[in-house]
């Protein structure tokens, strides 16, 4: 008896644990950065901290740029469902999502600091949410990418200096090079250091961190300072489907998750800037600081961006009236 007992003790637990192990899920998120940089490094720790929160019941995959869908494929394939999750910018669907050009915006905010109270705290993610979710996707939040802007092989101390180059840019960023003069080229991010090598452009507008992340040095010579982004900001988000089969508990985990790799990523990137400048000093890559009196003549040069990026949807005028208000408070003109 008590043998038949035990072994039925034993039956039951193997039970409960391929019960368990059945219940388990796994999403798999595209990230179109390489897992070396630090985007790819915070949507690893987002993945990292959703299955600690949900003791691994709930876990994310994450792929690496082109392992599941090209990055200009990935929101039709978030939409669709053939991938789960996105970590990335939105700014390669600028065409049926102008909202995400709002953030990209020149000069929109100067610091971590700044960027955070507007996302969090003036409403922006909300507005940025609703429309984000008519698209069948459901905003997570948000990753800094440290002090992104303009890096080239030739310098640049004045509008005169970029007409004609070749600059690679997506969405606003697009509008933002052509503004001051340059053309715009849309290459994705993995794919712009041989097109800096082989002189298909002269320059990209991207992350200073990624001068050491993607030996960007070997194919730069110069960074313009002030930036265009302090700093620049992706998304993080996921299929509304998959994420509304959740259980509850589950989906707070995600949320949770979220809210923690962007509080790290904004923490941390004061830190990933003075690496980077530290960085371009050691290998010669020179930081070109515009006179204010240049800076001046540029910023009269993109200013109308703004408004032109709010007349884009309703969702645009709000979100760039957010901005607005916050740069008029700091005595900005428009």
């Amino acid at each position: 008896m008590a043998r038949r007992f035990m072994a039925l003790f034993v039956c039951a637990l193997l039970a409960l644990s391929f019960a368990g192990i059945a219940q388990a899920k796994t999403l798999r998120f595209q990230c179109v950065y390489p897992e070396t940089a630090y985007a790819g490094q915070t949507t690893t720790y987002f993945a990292d901290q959703v299955k600690k929160l949900t003791n691994g019941k709930l876990k994310i995959k994450v792929f690496w740029p082109g392992q599941l869908v090209k990055s200009r494929e990935a929101l039709e394939s978030l939409k669709s469902g053939m991938i789960d999750g996105y970590s990335g910018s939105f700014l390669y669907f600028t065409g049926v999502f102008p909202e995400v050009n709002v953030q990209w915006l020149p000069f929109n905010w100067s610091s971590p600091e700044e960027a955070k109270n507007i996302l969090q705290n003036k409403g922006y993610h909300k507005v940025f949410a609703e429309a984000m979710s008519k698209h069948g996707v459901t905003f997570l939040g948000s990753i800094s990418v440290a002090t992104m802007g303009l890096m080239t092989k030739f310098p640049v101390n004045n509008l005169a200096d970029l007409q004609g180059k070749k600059i690679r840019a997506f969405g606003l960023e697009a509008l933002i090079v052509q503004a001051l003069g340059a053309a715009a080229a849309a290459i994705p991010g993995a794919e712009q250091y041989m097109a800096l090598q082989r002189g298909t452009v002269d320059g990209t507008d991207y992350p200073w961190y990624t001068l050491k992340k993607y030996k960007l040095y070997e194919v730069l010579n110069y960074v313009s300072d002030p930036a265009f982004h302090t700093p620049g900001v992706i998304e993080l988000a996921i299929n509304t489907k998959v994420f509304t089969s959740l259980p509850k508990d589950q989906q707070e985990a995600v949320k949770k998750a979220a809210i923690m790799a962007m509080d790290r990523s904004f923490a941390m990137s004061p830190a990933w800037d003075k690496e980077a400048i530290e960085f371009a000093a050691k290998k010669d890559v020179k930081i070109i600081k515009l006179s204010k009196a240049e800076l001046d003549i540029w910023i009269q040069k993109l200013m109308p961006l703004y408004e032109q990026t709010a007349s884009k949807s309703p969702y645009c005028r709000k979100l760039v009236d957010i901005l607005k208000a916050n740069l008029k408070a700091k005595g900005v003109k428009f």
